[in-house]
């Protein structure tokens, strides 16, 4: 009399087997996408400004965070801009304030611009600068 094929747990379960794979995807994709904001991850900001492009020659932009300077860029344009200016920068959920201070023509003083905003989960943000009267930095 024979007795009945047995199989040993390891090969009636290929999910158990594939589980540790499964968990490292779900935790990569976490933490790549963010972490829930927790983590900073990598934007595409454009910036908006209400001004007549062809007419920049200098543009400084700010990004804060509590007070903090978390990306500053100095961009010269003796022929003015073509388009809204992008850039890449590395930032967490939270409360943000941009900054845009923009030298036209001939002008010898910039022209102020700022808003507040929170990336949360976009991994493009639309920045719509408002004018602003002078203020501190990051304030």
């Amino acid at each position: 009399m024979t007795s009945p094929a047995t199989t040993s747990r390891s090969e009636s379960s290929p999910l158990r087997r594939r589980l540790p794979l499964i968990l490292a995807l779900v935790i990569g994709t976490i933490v790549w996408r963010g972490g829930f904001g927790f983590f900073a991850t990598t934007r595409e900001v454009t910036w908006r400004l209400e001004i007549p492009y062809g007419e920049v020659r200098k543009v400084s932009l700010e990004i804060w965070n509590e007070g903090q300077l978390v990306r500053r860029e100095e961009r010269s344009t003796p022929t003015g801009l073509s388009s809204e200016l992008r850039q890449e920068v590395v930032l967490r959920r939270g409360q943000h304030r941009a900054r845009a201070r923009v030298w036209l023509g001939g002008a010898a003083e910039p022209r102020e611009f700022g808003t507040v905003f929170d990336p949360g989960e976009a991994s493009a943000l639309v920045l719509e600068l408002a004018s602003q009267p002078g203020g501190g930095p990051g304030r």
